[in-house]
């Protein structure tokens, strides 16, 4: 790993702070940010020292980002530590992220819009949250499938989509 410079650090910390504006936890942003930097693999302790957190918030946050399919494991030829890396196809796993907490969100508003009908003010603000959701998903999707075209077809790409499409269903 290269030197952290105080600018390199200054983007770690905001990457952190975005993750926090999205209620996700910092340190797994601050972990996020550390990975995007990183040319080579990094293992827990490399993380929690560079970044001056315990081990076990690295542990946890970590746990959180293998689920989501934010980070991978890597093993490295005669070292039993465990080394983590951004995916290869990280921008997929981040739309895709993006795509389903927009799902989530609008099945949210929509479960609940007929509830709120009587009001105009609040039936037209879930109205226009549920149209502006319609949008974004659609510009996601778009996005997504220019990425995928880009690429030459892999494992990977179809473990994505098959992922997205089972959300949807």
């Amino acid at each position: 790993m290269s030197k952290i410079t105080p600018e390199i650090l200054a983007f770690i910390e905001e990457i952190g702070l975005d993750f926090e504006r999205q209620n996700l936890p910092r340190v797994a942003g601050r972990i996020m940010g550390l990975l995007m930097v990183s040319s080579s693999p990094l293992s827990s302790q490399q993380i929690a020292s560079t970044l001056q957190i315990s081990l076990g918030a690295v542990s946890t946050n970590i746990n959180l980002m293998l689920r989501d399919g934010l980070v991978e494991k890597k093993t490295l030829i005669g070292d039993r530590m465990n080394y983590y890396v951004l995916p290869s196809d990280y921008l997929e796993q981040e739309l895709i992220y993006m795509i389903t907490a927009a799902f989530t969100r609008q099945a949210i508003f929509k479960k609940h819009h007929d509830a709120v009908k009587e009001d105009d003010a609040v039936d037209k603000r879930f109205k226009d949250w549920i149209q502006g959701t319609d949008y974004l998903i659609e510009m996601y999707e778009r996005y997504l499938a220019e990425l995928r075209a880009s690429k030459s077809e892999n494992n990977s790409v179809n473990k994505n989509a098959r992922q997205l499409d089972r959300f949807k269903s």
